[in-house]
């Protein structure tokens, strides 16, 4: 039975060899948070809450949402942290983004702390400087609703397109937390990025009719692999008839004469 006039409300969950006790904080449920403007498809605010809290974010702190919806990470990155983080969050859709914006605006959060820009990921550097994000944190495309010519193909280039986007904008250390139905797919890809960074946590969460995981990465800031191979190179190029052009065409990269 339920009960009422209670002192404490806890929830005690146990998986496996895991028990984790935890207590009421808010008294709305952030599940059902209304918003003026809500998209189609809307990731729901605890699971948001989550994401952030994976994310590692602090008072002071930047985070980014290259695929804002209805801007619900963002809102609910502010109302956590009671204003004291900026964020910067994009979407594809005009509508989406002004959307968003008036989700914002009516909720009271300024456009010097909390931004919405109609772009694709391709752009995000041209309203995030390089280096200044603490976290990107995102609902990324799933492919169900995304159009009906777009296949597993077209997703793995706009999730690799993303995610080098990403390294840019965030500082060495910072996180990308992302919802994604093709958990699978995405790790593959951040492997086949190897060197830029390290997957800290792959967590699946099961919906009414799907089952995504949270993957949350971490910048690498120095790629030491790829510098050890390319010092070595660069130091024997020079005992061996290899022009420049054809040094190039075999590594895609060129030679450093300064080292």
């Amino acid at each position: 039975p339920k009960m009422s006039d209670y002192d404490a409300n806890l929830r005690v969950d146990v998986v496996l060899d895991d028990v984790v006790v935890g207590t009421q904080l808010n008294v709305d449920d952030l599940s059902k948070r209304s918003y003026r403007y809500r998209n189609a498809v809307t990731i729901k605010n605890n699971l948001a809450y989550a994401m952030l809290r994976l994310a590692g974010l602090g008072p002071g702190d930047a985070m980014v949402d290259p695929f804002c919806g209805s801007g619900t990470i963002a809102l609910c990155a502010m109302e956590a942290f009671r204003g004291t983080v900026r964020c910067t969050s994009m979407d594809v859709s005009r509508r989406a983004a002004d959307g968003a914006r008036e989700n914002g605006r009516t909720m009271g959060y300024e456009p010097n702390v909390c931004s919405f820009h109609c772009c694709d990921a391709r752009g995000v550097r041209k309203h995030v400087p390089d280096e200044s994000a603490d976290a990107v944190v995102t609902n990324l495309p799933w492919g169900v609703r995304t159009g009906h010519k777009q296949g597993v193909s077209d997703l793995q280039q706009m999730y690799e397109v993303f995610l080098r986007t990403s390294w840019y904008v965030l500082r060495p250390g910072g996180r990308v937390v992302v919802l994604v139905l093709r958990g699978l797919q995405l790790v593959r890809i951040l492997r086949k990025l190897g060197g830029r960074y390290r997957v800290l946590r792959v967590v699946a969460v099961r919906t009414s009719n799907n089952l995504p995981c949270v993957v949350v990465a971490e910048k690498v800031g120095r790629d030491r692999l790829t510098e050890g191979i390319k010092g070595q190179l660069n130091e024997l190029s020079r005992y061996v008839n290899v022009s420049k052009e054809m040094y190039g065409a075999i590594h895609m990269d060129k030679i450093d004469e300064a080292n």
